[in-house]
């Protein structure tokens, strides 16, 4: 069986085989993450770097924040974490555990407006009349509507909730498998991971007939610490870059993906792109 690590590898190859050759005038070019918008995650399996989205969910954001701040999930562990779906960490209060952390109201999306620096993938897509990205986030659009809102692509970090829209409270989740666009629009999605899939791809996974749900806490993967770029100093904070979604170079990108021409295919697919099966993983520096 591959290794997630090696698996994770020929990913980026693959991606990287596929991208317009370095040097040239249309390749992508790369945005540096604002620290404050940065959360560096310390998993038993690695390091995880979450890059958070105050543009769409500014509520959700501001709490996990000031939970960070005050070291709440330091400790805890992944309690719900299905195969090919989320990995789901916190204080188990989604499972009905007592919590005295405020309700977040629903931000499952919010109305369009004329200077998002909006790409656009696909249209229509496959779960809206179309997607796209903006800063780097995998969005959908109704027009029609005046609506946008984040996806459910891998990698995508969002607030578990009860049947209330506006229950969402401490645990969050991360995608983990194929992308569940049915709970677009559906649930808070506050972020996503730029960097540690690997790591996040290692946690252990609950039992199927039992959702997931690990009920042993000392088998569970735990997160060590959680601490905001802008909280740790400058010095020893890593910088992240993730491609700047609004640039020519990225289209070109997006173009070349569509139209998949390179002689590895022998049967030339749709020209169709599904906004998750963009390569959207980040570079991170000293």
């Amino acid at each position: 069986m591959i290794s997630a690590r090696l698996e994770s590898l020929c990913l980026i190859v693959l991606a990287l085989l596929l991208m317009p050759g370095p040097g040239g005038a249309d390749e992508p070019t790369w945005r540096r993450v604002d620290p404050d918008h940065l959360v560096f995650m310390e998993l038993t399996e690695g390091q995880v770097i979450i890059e958070l989205n105050p543009l769409f969910a500014p509520k959700t954001v501001q709490q996990f924040r000031r939970l960070v701040q005050e070291r709440f999930y330091d400790g805890l562990g992944f309690y719900r974490v299905i195969d090919g779906f989320v990995a789901q960490g916190g204080d188990g209060s989604d499972l009905g555990e007592l919590s005295e952390v405020p309700l977040i109201e629903a931000e499952f999306e919010r109305k369009w407006s004329d200077d998002l620096s909006y790409t656009l993938v696909q249209k229509p897509d496959f779960f809206a009349p179309e997607s796209g990205f903006i800063d780097g986030f995998a969005v959908a659009r109704a027009p029609a509507e005046n609506a946008i809102w984040l996806t459910h692509c891998p990698g995508v970090v969002a607030m578990a909730r009860n049947d209330d829209p506006d229950s969402s409270r401490t645990d969050f989740y991360i995608v983990i498998g194929q992308a569940p666009r049915y709970l677009d629009r559906n649930m808070n999605i506050f972020g996503r991971v730029i960097h540690g899939m690997d790591a996040v791809q290692k946690i252990r996974r609950g039992p199927v007939n039992d959702n997931g749900i690990l009920r042993d806490d000392r088998v569970s993967s735990r997160i060590r610490s959680i601490r905001l770029g802008s909280d740790i100093e400058a010095e020893e904070r890593l910088s992240a870059l993730v491609m700047d979604t609004s640039s020519p170079g990225f289209a070109e990108l997006l173009r070349d993906r569509r139209e998949r021409k390179q002689r590895f295919f022998h049967q030339q697919p749709p020209q169709v792109l599904d906004v998750c099966q963009v390569p959207m993983a980040g570079r991170v520096t000293k």
